[in-house]
């Protein structure tokens, strides 16, 4: 048997319907995820970047199965994930976990940590209560909740919100997951919080990389250079351009990433004086009636005639992929 990646997404689109277009002719729809394609390799860590409102928390919880995919196809470990019924689904589970951006809207507020954590084993193992326990105990070590005792018997509005974050980290490993998406996992949290779950998550990926499989999402370009090998630029449901983090930070190809490269604040004002900048002008067309042609064109400072007619293709350029006539014939 030939080797294949952990996980496959495959021209992957999840449309929203909006109700009917004008005298009720057709349906209109909010294209939030319009034909994504990449795969990840265990031991892979995967940025997802851009803008509010450009799909990257849509397209994860297709690939989760969280939503119903409008077409296309996702693989996990060679499985079809869309193919299985929600039973067989619920089998999978344990495999795929994803912490939530919110951790106090993740978490139950009605119920205390331990049972929390523990509902986990209750619902995918038959272990007794008393592994169950023992197991709750040492996630929470695991995650820097220490000592575990303190935490046990406490409920998610007595926390704070770093360690709500830590409670949802140790729920999402609790049963050594293959695949780990982390949506915004820093972006409701205190700066002085951030990098504390940052570093616990780089120590997670490390103990686990060859097992386990990383997708990050972010606006925070920075964030997922700490995390991430490679990144995925999405906007208005499509990737612009795929590669590893530090080319993209470095050489940005496609416009829209080298105006989010340009947003990233530089500590030196000599530098930032010196640097060349592409401030991002505009806002995010509709996402019901996006532009015709490609997507980033009203915004685009390189604009040219066919940029307004048809879509860029994603193609190779110097082993990366962007989607841009800047770089085709």
């Amino acid at each position: 048997m030939g080797t294949y990646p952990l996980l496959r997404v495959e021209n992957v689109k999840k449309y929203f319907p909006v109700g009917r277009a004008l005298f009720g002719k057709s349906k209109q729809y909010v294209k939030a995820v319009d034909d994504v394609n990449f795969s990840l390799d265990v031991g892979g860590s995967l940025g997802i970047v851009g803008e509010s409102g450009s799909g990257k928390t849509t397209l994860a919880k297709v690939i989760l199965r969280l939503f119903e995919p409008t077409s296309g196809k996702v693989y996990l470990d060679n499985i079809d994930l869309f193919s299985l019924s929600n039973k067989e689904v619920r089998r999978l589970r344990p495999k795929m976990q994803m912490i939530f951006q919110d951790p106090m809207a993740s978490l139950n507020p009605r119920k205390k940590i331990k049972h929390i954590i523990g509902q986990v084993f209750k619902i995918h193992t038959d272990i007794s209560d008393v592994e169950i326990s023992e197991r709750v105990i040492d996630l929470l070590e695991k995650v820097g909740l220490t000592p575990p005792e303190l935490f046990l018997d406490r409920y998610p509005h007595e926390l704070s919100g770093g360690q709500r974050q830590r409670v949802c980290i140790a729920r999402a490993i609790a049963l050594n997951p293959k695949l780990l998406i982390a949506d915004e996992p820093v972006s409701a949290l205190d700066v002085s919080v951030r990098g504390q779950i940052v570093k616990l998550l780089l120590e997670i990926y490390e103990k686990y990389k060859n097992e386990i499989a990383y997708i990050v999402i972010s606006h925070d370009i920075a964030l997922i250079k700490s995390i991430c090998k490679d990144a995925l630029v999405m906007y208005l449901g499509k990737v612009v351009e795929k590669s590893e983090i530090g080319k993209i930070i470095e050489e940005p190809l496609h416009p829209y990433s080298q105006m989010l490269i340009s947003s990233i604040p530089v500590p030196d004002p000599e530098i930032a004086r010196n640097r060349k900048r592409i401030p991002i002008s505009g806002e995010i067309p509709s996402l019901i009636n996006p532009p015709k042609g490609c997507y980033f064109h009203p915004r685009c400072p390189y604009v040219m005639d066919r940029c307004r007619e048809k879509m860029p293709p994603l193609i190779e350029v110097d082993n990366r992929l962007v989607s841009c006539y800047l770089y085709s014939e």
